[in-house]
């Protein structure tokens, strides 16, 4: 299947519905949507720029974690996704995504939690500097031979996109007929009412967020700011529940401290919690399914009322979040798995 539907998509083409890929039944998109709110253990693709910031690393411990004392999602593969930033000191996407992928094997090293997933290597390039070409690479070959041998429309695999869209959007143009077997998870842009995108994440590719948001796959958004900004913690709160809890806490908190300036009132946001909290717990979180926007060339948002589906989620509620974190932390450095 791979390269049946492959089409250029340049960034002076006009991103349409679907893209002229075979359109999706809506009630089949509907049904998606659906089941993503089902307390069901999901079969999880992460997809992250670990090394970009320090959010993703509290993220992949959170969904491992997870698995490894409460079963409640099912880790199959990590890949890393392409960054480009200076505050890392990233030379170009492809140093970004190996130090991604350097972190991802660090945090499995010092976690030893016992996961003995795939790991994957993500792209090298963004979109937009293939010319809007899909960009094979392990992750994008991945997620399509995952999606098409082991998932359904019945029981999709859930992508946590919690970096550049890059990936993805590449799996989607290699093959299209994932996207009835997958629900990409996408945390980056604004809440759709604020008719902005821009964040780093989509910044980091918006060809790319263009083109899955534009192809139809099912999507539940996590806007940054106004609704995963909720995630913030300090370093004395860490200092309590993190700090001290075995290696990988000890390792979370120097991550945390060496980003974070020292100073009375200062807290960070930990964005890239949400969309493996919402896969573990969506009662955490107000959602509704609104129609999928298209994303501009100028940063901003248009809401088409043709449009298909997608979640949008609207609130979270912070406490019970970082609560099942620390106590999965605590569980593994005492060995009980609380």
């Amino acid at each position: 299947m791979v390269g049946k539907y492959i089409k250029k998509y340049g960034p002076g083409d006009k991103i349409r519905p679907f893209m002229g890929l075979p359109e999706i039944d809506r009630s089949v998109l509907y049904g998606l949507l659906e089941h993503a709110k089902k307390k069901t253990i999901k079969g999880v693709f992460i997809d992250t720029d670990t090394y970009n910031e320090i959010d993703d690393q509290f993220a992949l411990v959170h969904a491992l974690l997870s698995q490894q004392f409460h079963s409640a999602i099912d880790v199959v593969a990590i890949g890393a996704a392409p960054f480009h930033a200076p505050v890392r000191k990233t030379k170009d996407y492809s140093h970004g995504m190996e130090l991604s992928y350097e972190e991802i094997h660090n945090i499995l090293e010092i976690l030893d939690c016992g996961w003995d997933g795939p790991t994957y290597k993500g792209s090298t390039l963004t979109m937009k500097q293939n010319d809007g070409n899909p960009i094979t690479n392990e992750s994008s070959v991945a997620l399509c031979e995952l999606a098409n041998n082991h998932y359904s429309e019945n029981d999709p695999l859930f992508i946590l996109a919690l970096g550049a869209l890059t990936n993805i959007a590449s799996a989607i143009l290699m093959d299209p007929d994932i996207r009835s077997k997958v629900v990409v998870c996408s945390l980056g842009g604004l809440a759709t009412n604020l008719q902005n995108f821009s964040e780093f994440n989509y910044e980091q590719d918006t060809l790319a967020a263009q083109i899955v948001f534009a192809s139809g796959v099912p999507i539940v958004h996590f806007p940054g700011f106004a609704v995963t900004d909720m995630l913030k913690t300090t370093k004395w709160e860490l200092e309590a529940n993190v700090k001290g809890k075995g290696n990988i806490g000890n390792f979370l908190y120097q991550r945390f401290i060496e980003f974070v300036p020292d100073c009375p009132g200062r807290s960070k946001t930990i964005w890239d919690l949400a969309p493996g909290a919402w896969v573990i717990n969506p009662d955490w979180f107000v959602s509704e399914v609104v129609h999928t926007p298209i994303l501009n060339d100028n940063g901003t948002w248009t809401i088409y009322s043709e449009n298909h589906p997608m979640r949008s989620i609207k609130w979270l509620d912070r406490d019970p979040i970082f609560q099942h974190f620390f106590s999965l932390l605590e569980g593994q450095h005492s060995g009980s798995g609380s």
